[in-house]
């Protein structure tokens, strides 16, 4: 999983974030890690399958364009582009 600071080094280069923004981040990924590990401890493979994707559900929302970033993320990783450095999606 990619780390907060690696995020938070991402969005300085294109926006400024304020100490409340990055308290929030903070808090998101820590969550977000928690949910992973959840998720990962149970025992049912469909469960985990239904659970991933109602948290993709939630975030995604009606937001077009989450909606195409979580669908280009998801086609990189099942093709494996996502352990290639020198691509770029």
């Amino acid at each position: 999983m990619v780390e907060i600071d690696e995020v938070i080094d991402i969005f300085d280069e294109e926006v400024e974030l304020d100490e409340e923004d990055e308290l929030k981040l903070a808090e998101i990924y820590r969550l977000a890690a928690k949910l992973v590990r959840l998720l990962e401890g149970v025992g049912s493979h469909e469960l985990k399958e239904s659970a991933s994707l109602m948290l993709i559900r939630e975030i995604v929302g009606e937001d077009k364009l989450l909606l195409g970033l979580a669908s280009k993320m998801l086609q990189d990783i099942n093709y494996g582009f996502d352990e290639n450095e020198k691509y770029c999606s």
